[in-house]
């Protein structure tokens, strides 16, 4: 190839193939929605980059990093390093380092496919990742992203796959963005079912656990065509919007994060929009179900509910109906992120006044007597951890609710060894 010619090639081929970029100095990127890294330290000739997370002022914890590598040679072996922030994110409160090193990062060549790296080192002040350049420019992250641009295209398949459904605007939040979701099933129905994820920016796998309990939902299996007749479902893929845009944490955000912002008076726009709808629904007596998503901490291996704090004082009637409910999770969450047969109980939140502003708690105070109120904690530091491993999740709890609103609700003990 004449010399003018390669000059051509290398000029066309990023056009072409947006993964291929010329080898060049290493260069690490994150301007673009959802980006999060500080870069501590890029070594091209030994192939290592060192990030931590972004801190974002008052924006809750610094644990989540996304980022994008440029000038890489396809094929090459690189290490990647990844350490704690060191800057407090609450008064002088400094983050514990193991929710920002995951045992497996995620890779991508494209931004779009997502792929576990192999295990790392995790130590106590940080995590060695080996990995192999899949294109000159690619992707890495704490965990599968889902950004507003997923919630977007989720809700626009589910539409389309579901005459009648009727996509809204929950709110504008504080900074101006739309808060987006889909009612699907029988308007009106006797039965409603609330779901919302992601009331904390940095736990992506709640939200791709919510984009399989939704497209279960909207497709053609009988249980789910039955789902849709007997009930109106209503699904918000993304509360905190704000913060995934900026690639903020969230949690325990100045002066407080949304699942603590359950009160009288929301500072948010989109809790007192979904408090608004909630009392709706249960002021017409239909609130059968309110569904938070959540991912929880790195020690955990497996999926679990927490539970209403006041569980032994319920009346009987409305314990059964927590019963049956983790009866019908039991029967259908096998796996292999299979769900945790017992209740917890957020006994490690301390004072009652925040007990109250939690969103299950302000749901079991306002939805009525029929209403469960639970919160889904999915493990996120798993092989089976993935975008794929959490939408299995989406779709068997999916059916758990399918479920609980037909047979499985009517009644019948426990499942044997169900503890509480």
């Amino acid at each position: 190839m004449t010399r003018a010619r390669l000059c051509v090639a290398f000029l066309v081929l990023p056009l072409l193939f947006p993964g291929f970029a010329r080898p060049g100095p290493l260069a690490v990127s994150t301007d673009f929605p959802g980006g999060s890294a500080e870069v501590r330290a890029i070594d091209e000739g030994e192939g290592r980059i060192e990030i931590a997370p972004s801190h974002h002022e008052n924006a809750g914890w610094p644990c989540w990093w996304y980022f994008r590598v440029d000038g890489a040679r396809p094929g090459r072996r690189l290490t990647l390093r990844v350490g704690a922030s060191d800057k407090p994110y609450r008064g002088d409160t400094k983050l514990a380092a193991g929710w920002s090193l995951p045992q497996r990062a995620v890779i991508s060549a494209d931004d779009v496919a997502w792929a576990h790296t192999a295990p790392g080192v995790v130590t106590n002040g940080g995590a060695t990742y080996e990995i192999t350049a899949p294109a000159g420019r690619f992707w890495v992250a704490w965990g599968p992203p889902f950004l507003p641009s997923h919630a977007e295209a989720l809700l626009r398949s589910v539409a389309e796959e579901s005459p009648g459904s009727e996509r809204f605007e929950l709110a504008k939040t504080r900074e101006g963005r739309p808060v987006n979701g889909i009612r699907i099933g029988t308007p009106n129905a006797p039965g409603a079912v609330w779901v919302q994820a992601r009331q904390h920016a940095w736990e992506t796998g709640s939200s791709w656990v919510g984009s399989g309990l939704v497209e279960w939902i909207a497709g053609d299996d009988p249980a789910a065509v039955a789902l849709r007749e007997m009930a109106e479902i209503w699904f918000v893929p993304i509360m905190d919007v704000d913060r995934v845009t900026i690639g903020a944490g969230g949690k325990e955000s100045v002066p407080r994060d949304h699942n603590r912002d359950w009160d009288e008076a929301p500072i948010y726009p989109e809790v007192a929009a979904a408090q608004r709808r909630l009392l709706g629904l249960a002021e017409g007596g239909r609130l059968r179900l309110f569904l938070d998503l959540h991912n929880p901490g790195p020690g955990d291996k497996r999926p679990y509910f927490y539970g209403p704090l006041d569980y032994e004082q319920m009346p009987a009637p409305q314990r059964g109906n927590y019963d049956r409910f983790l009866r019908c999770a039991v029967e259908a969450m096998r796996g292999p992120l299979a769900i945790d047969p017992k209740y917890r109980f957020a006994t490690y939140v301390k004072t009652d006044e925040e007990r109250r502003r939690v969103s299950g708690a302000w749901v079991r105070r306002h939805g009525g007597e029929n209403a469960v109120a639970v919160c889904l904690e999915t493990a996120w530091n798993t092989p089976d951890s993935t975008a794929e491993g959490y939408r299995r999740v989406g779709r068997e709890f999916a059916q758990a609710v399918a479920r609980y609103l037909g047979a499985c609700g009517s009644g019948g003990p426990v499942a044997e060894g169900t503890a509480f």
